[in-house]
């Protein structure tokens, strides 16, 4: 992923700070089963800056236990943000689901508001460092990482509002590359949307009357990536009835 900005090392510290908690009793898995015996033995006796990648992406993989907390997910959390900002793949079904567990323990009403903070704070700087990535390189799906977020009961708003505050032809570029508009399909919404406000947010801005002006203007200032997205958006109106 490349050097990682100054906003993002912050917030990794100040989470690695909030979230300076002990390892929990017990790994808030299915046990003895969809664990790797060896990694499952072992995973509680790491400290969470120590974790490897392949403890942190086996225990992904494992079905949650009935019995998961709040202290099952948050000790090691920042070692899971350090693995995204290092472009690391921490769940091998896809990045959408890292923060999919969240929710199940609570986040954000039953979590204390400083670790709330600190994972707005971190999604905000990663989101943010996404589209400067998806700007220089063009290998990027802006909405699979909404997804992750939105999946995980992190507030998008303020993810959304950084893409509007993007020039048009960056966001048309962006839009352009993460729905491969010049192939005329439906506007990409990843299947694994599906969480609420999240969801219906990200398609509402996605369909929006707003953006629909943004990339008529881009496109008719000559911009090809503006009109393939316009077109998109002007399909998925349609067929909403807006």
């Amino acid at each position: 992923m490349g050097p990682r900005s100054d906003a993002l090392k912050a917030a990794i510290d100040e989470a690695w700070r909030v979230f300076d908690l002990p390892a929990p009793a017990t790994t808030g898995v299915c046990e003895h089963c969809c664990m790797d015996p060896r990694i499952e033995a072992d995973f509680l006796k790491r400290k969470a800056r120590d974790m490897p990648a392949d403890y942190v992406r086996d225990w992904y993989f494992a079905a949650h236990a009935d019995d998961l907390r709040h202290a099952h997910v948050a000790w090691f959390l920042p070692r899971v943000m350090e693995m995204l900002a290092s472009g690391e793949v921490v769940a091998t079904v896809g990045h959408e689901v890292v923060f999919q567990r969240l929710p199940l323990t609570g986040f954000p009403d039953r979590w204390p508001a400083r670790q709330v903070t600190a994972v707005n704070r971190f999604a905000l700087a990663f989101f943010e460092s996404r589209i400067r990535s998806a700007d220089t390189k063009g290998l990027e799906d802006i909405d699979s990482w909404l997804c992750m977020f939105g999946e995980g009961g992190v507030d998008i708003a303020p993810l959304l509002n950084l893409l509007d505050a993007l020039p048009d032809e960056t966001l048309a570029a962006i839009l352009d590359r993460s729905w491969d508009a010049e192939y005329g399909g439906p506007i990409r919404f990843d299947a694994f949307w599906s969480r609420e406000p999240a969801r219906t947010m990200a398609w509402r801005w996605y369909t929006s009357a707003h953006l629909l002006a943004r990339m008529e203007r881009a496109a008719m200032a000559g911009n090809e990536a503006a009109l393939a997205v316009h077109a998109l958006i002007a399909t998925a109106r349609d067929k909403d009835g807006l």
